[in-house]
């Protein structure tokens, strides 16, 4: 069944957009006092755009390089049916950030986390966008989420993430419950960073990018750990001190100062 959100935007049942969604000008923040704090921010992640799309990527594709990223980036070509994945998840993540700048004037919602989900799932993965209706199992653990989703859970998380007091911990808080709660069927994960980034640009608070070279060691411990325990404030310390990159220090995260990550 076909309904209208808010915003004026179709979308169906499973909360996939019909046509690209709208911007209404009265639907945006107030332009104070985040809204030169913003702009700084958007014209940080337009220069590393390169960098974050690697970084985002580097989630779904072990071992991939700051360079193919560039190459993918200027449009490289894959040369064999291996090198398919790896080009539509760099490419697809490309879109999804091209579309999180062109609304990060607007406040953050379902639909938004939903059009990150199809974006960088095309092509890639099944029923993008959509909201989980069947079990999942995770990697290395044997905690599972929910059965199936329900929107009146995530509309309460999502509630309770922009409710806490920061933009880096609405961004971090974001994305440890979109991961945890398997909101998707696949790319929860990248769409979570792309959810979080979308917070915390529009809140002037810097950007969101996970190490890569932590991704399969202390993140991934960390992130299980959240899983099992359900220890909210553990992860969103750990994401706060090492994904948060602050603009006032060229984007460089906390752990990056303290000369902990590279």
């Amino acid at each position: 069944m076909m309904q209208s959100d808010a915003k004026g935007n179709w979308h169906d049942s499973k909360g996939r957009f019909m046509d690209k969604p709208k911007r209404i000008p009265n639907d945006v923040a107030p332009p104070m006092p985040y809204q030169s704090a913003r702009d700084r921010c958007i014209e940080y992640a337009k220069r590393q755009n390169i960098d974050l799309i690697w970084k985002a990527a580097s989630i779904e594709v072990r071992g991939l390089t700051f360079p193919e990223t560039e190459e993918i980036y200027a449009g490289v070509n894959p040369e064999n049916d291996q090198e398919v994945r790896k080009v539509l998840t760099v490419n697809n993540i490309k879109r999804a950030w091209e579309f999180l700048l062109e609304h990060s004037d607007d406040w953050l919602d379902w639909h938004y986390l939903s059009e990150y989900n199809r974006i960088c799932g095309q092509y890639l993965e099944k029923e993008p966008g959509a909201m989980r209706n069947r079990p999942v199992s995770i990697t290395g653990t044997d905690w599972q989420p929910a059965i199936m989703v329900h929107p009146d859970d995530v509309l309460r998380d999502i509630g309770e993430a922009m409710d806490e007091e920061t933009p880096s911990r609405r961004a971090t808080h974001l994305f440890a419950v979109a991961c945890r709660g398997q909101w998707f069927f696949n790319g929860n994960k990248r769409t979570a960073t792309m959810g979080a980034n979308h917070v915390i640009i529009h809140d002037g608070g810097g950007v969101f990018a996970l190490p890569p070279q932590k991704i399969d060691t202390e993140f991934s411990d960390e992130l299980l750990r959240y899983y099992e325990t359900n220890d909210l404030p553990r992860i969103l310390d750990w994401l706060e001190y090492h994904a948060i990159g602050h603009i006032e220090d060229d984007g460089r995260t906390s752990a990056q100062l303290d000369g902990v990550d590279e």
